[in-house]
């Protein structure tokens, strides 16, 4: 850590800071009191960027076709002061209570329905992850042009972290246990709404040239992960016997290959389906280990924000490929975090499929 980022651990916090009523896995996925206050701290620097943030959504609202179906062809609702405010709410904390019911306030409609903060219409929820994936790569972006990339990398993943937990709360009225998997894990596009969250060609490029470079370190992030999930109350008990912690050990370790060296195409899309089915009543070997969504979505968070810090030693090198083991300019490690941010979280997409509504479902079958 730079001196930026230990002058955020040396800053005198209020107290509760964050609580379990904002997110009751908040403490699973490494959301804590150093993360709030980074997410506080660097949002305070980055604030003259920030206030252009909610006329940035609404413009590239405007500008998508996906939005101007759901409104008739019209401008989309927007409301960029409620915009704002949820920002500004986000950066000031603390993450308690009154945030979660706010950001429910702004993102329910109804028993079902759910849109994204400062939006005035429903949407279909995948649409909401992946414009919540695009936003995150804003921020980063934003990180970039202002902080060093120490405070990129760490400050960057306490971001990308309350994201997700935020994304739990809004998803909250249209996710459900499945009685049974989907079971059709046919090959179709990586996310129908990829290219809304900002992930297309380049992003591509970017993950195709880092991802071998995290390979290597394959092995240390399955000990890594399996030793905090038997570590920690609220995953131990999905881990049956040895045997089925072995299985799930090699389940990641597939995973973290080809999310580090394969194409985000159709055929992940099919893999990524079927990992979904196996966490649902009835699928996998095990038929009884049933995860319920919102530990995915955290232990997501947790994911995100240990790829996040873990990209501070790639930088493009000078024949446009890219290098391990050399410090990254701080705009050069943003790109390359929004790439993988974004990727992660629409892999999220994927795997709550089975947990989402039917109708929603079926439109990223």
């Amino acid at each position: 850590m730079t001196s930026q980022t230990e002058d955020v651990r040396a800053i005198e916090r209020p107290d509760q800071l964050i609580t379990p009523e904002f997110a009751p896995l908040a403490e699973f996925a490494g959301f804590g009191e150093y993360e709030a206050v980074a997410v506080h701290e660097t949002g305070k620097d980055m604030s003259a960027l920030i206030d252009g943030m909610p006329a940035a959504i609404s413009g590239y609202l405007a500008a998508r076709p996906e939005f101007m179906r759901l409104t008739g062809g019209s401008d989309p609702p927007v409301s960029e002061p409620l915009l704002k405010e949820w920002l500004d709410r986000t950066i000031a904390g603390p993450f308690d209570g009154e945030l979660a019911d706010f950001v429910r306030e702004i993102s329910h409609f109804g028993d079902k329905e759910v849109t994204f903060p400062g939006v005035r219409i429903p949407l279909p929820p995948q649409l909401v992850l992946a414009l919540t994936a695009w936003v995150q790569g804003k921020i980063l972006e934003a990180m970039g042009k202002t902080c060093d990339v120490f405070t990129v990398s760490a400050a960057g993943a306490a971001w990308m972290n309350q994201f997700m937990l935020q994304l739990g709360i809004i998803l909250q009225p249209c996710l459900a246990a499945p009685d049974a998997p989907l079971g059709h894990h046919e090959t179709a596009e990586f996310h129908p709404y990829a290219e809304l969250a900002g992930f297309g060609a380049r992003e591509a490029s970017i993950l195709r040239k880092t991802g071998p470079l995290l390979q290597p370190a394959a092995g240390g992030v399955i000990t890594l992960a399996y030793d905090y999930l038997l570590s920690r109350p609220e995953s131990a008990g999905y881990f049956q016997d040895a045997s089925h912690l072995t299985q799930r050990k090699m389940t990641l370790k597939n995973w973290w290959s080809r999310s580090t060296t394969k194409p985000m195409d159709g055929d992940f899309h099919a893999y990524m389906s079927r990992v979904a089915d196996a966490h649902v009543k009835g699928g996998g070997t095990h038929p009884h280990v049933v995860i319920p969504a919102d530990l995915t979505i955290a232990l997501m968070g947790w994911v995100e924000m240990r790829v996040m810090t873990a990209l501070n030693t790639i930088a493009p090198g000078v024949d446009g490929e890219y290098v391990f083991g050399k410090i990254p300019e701080p705009e050069a490690a943003a790109e390359v975090g929004r790439a993988w941010m974004r990727m992660l979280t629409l892999q999220l997409g994927i795997l709550l499929k089975p947990y989402l509504a039917a109708p929603v479902a079926a439109a990223v079958a």
